[in-house]
């Protein structure tokens, strides 16, 4: 049996729904042939002012966006990440080595912060393992994200690819194949049969247009403030809120009512959003990689209602430059966008269907574990 390593950490929900999404697609391909480790080395393996900081994340992207694009931005360099590299993340590195005893066939890092430590400790293990990264941001790719010492990298787009080929990784070690999302989401876009059964389960219109909004799994982009115009504009729609992890979020829209006077269902964190995006028309979110991936894997339209300052700003740009989903940053742009798309006979609503389902890339996650499971029996390329 094959023992993989999966390093991830709990900054959003994006790098361990691609590493679950992964594991769970080698044990439905390859049942019984891997034991597989999904380790949060800064919660898990590290001194607890690491885990204390790492925590700071929800918080920092719900209330102060523009204090962490302006530490994306300073750190957004190979001489800052070489910095931080060689001092603080130093810590992470004994915890990683004890997960990685006996060593694994393979550690696969999720998480920007870990491929460095990731392959000093594998250069100090014997035998060495082999050390992959998969990058779970969509367009702009941190400069930590490249690191010259993985067997390989797994890049999400053309600009992820170039990223890491200008910071010297080989052609031959870097992989272009998708953002890896749940196996669940490889199936095609449901029917109106399937939709209207999904309708009836999470107790939605059946026949309404039906915009889901929410906010990546911390529960970002002022959710309240954009349920309650949507609930009282007047629009011939249904309307479902997830509110992940923002609490507060979900307690101040408790006991919403649209402008029939019907309940709006507001969940807070949930484990079913496949079956949330597969019965909506639209999803209206910030613009996490995750959440796009897995909307156009379902073949619905995004309205992009925020996006964090640094890694998600090319998201936008991706999104709306090819016709998937529009950016409406302010209530009324996100009212108005409603209101045109969910008019029976919408042209703009049938181009942006048409576009989502010629960008959507179900096969990355095979595609990932695939090459996972071939770097895992060849074994280290760079000499240790």
């Amino acid at each position: 049996m094959a023992r993989l390593l999966f390093l991830i950490a709990d900054t959003g929900g994006g790098h361990r729904a691609a590493a679950s999404a992964v594991a769970r697609q080698l044990e439905s391909q390859s049942p019984g042939e891997h034991g597989i480790g999904i380790v949060d080395p800064f919660a898990e393996a590290a001194p607890k002012v690491v885990a204390r900081t790492a925590e700071l994340y929800g918080p920092l992207t719900r209330r102060a966006a523009w204090g962490w694009g302006a530490l994306y931005h300073a750190t957004n360099s190979r001489a800052a990440v070489a910095a931080i590299e060689g001092s603080a993340l130093r810590l992470v590195d004994r915890g990683i080595r004890r997960c990685a005893t006996p060593p694994p066939d393979v550690i696969v890092s999720f998480h920007p912060l870990l491929n460095h430590p990731a392959v000093r400790v594998a250069r100090r293990l014997r035998p060495r393992p082999p050390v992959m990264t998969v990058i779970t941001d969509l367009v702009d790719v941190h400069a930590s994200w490249a690191c010259a010492g993985v067997d390989a990298v797994v890049t999400p787009s053309p600009g992820g690819w170039d990223r890491c080929r200008r910071a010297g990784i080989p052609a031959e070690r870097c992989y272009e194949i998708g953002l890896p999302v749940d196996p669940a989401y490889a199936q095609p876009p449901p029917d109106d049969a399937e939709r209207r059964l999904l309708r009836e389960r999470l107790s939605l219109s059946p026949d309404r247009f039906v915009v889901l909004l929410c906010g990546g799994a911390d529960g970002s982009g002022g959710i309240a403030r954009r349920a309650r115009a949507l609930a009282s504009a007047g629009l011939d729609i249904d309307l479902a809120v997830i509110c992940g992890r923002n609490r507060g979020c979900h307690e101040k829209l408790r006991g919403l009512v649209d402008h029939r006077g019907e309940p709006v269902p507001v969940h807070a964190f949930v484990d079913n959003m496949r079956e949330w995006f597969r019965a909506s028309d639209v999803v209206a979110t910030k613009a996490g990689p995750s959440t796009i991936a897995e909307s156009l894997c379902c073949g619905v339209p995004l309205l992009l209602t925020f996006y964090l300052p640094g890694q998600e700003r090319g998201n936008v740009e991706w999104v709306v430059d090819s016709g998937a989903g529009r950016y409406v940053p302010f209530t009324g742009q996100l009212v108005d966008a409603v209101a045109e798309l969910a008019r029976p006979g919408s042209a703009a609503y049938a181009r942006m269907r048409a576009t989502v389902r010629e960008l959507a890339r179900p096969e990355a996650t095979q595609r990932v574990a695939d090459l996972i499971e071939r770097v895992a029996a060849a074994g280290p390329t760079i000499p240790a």
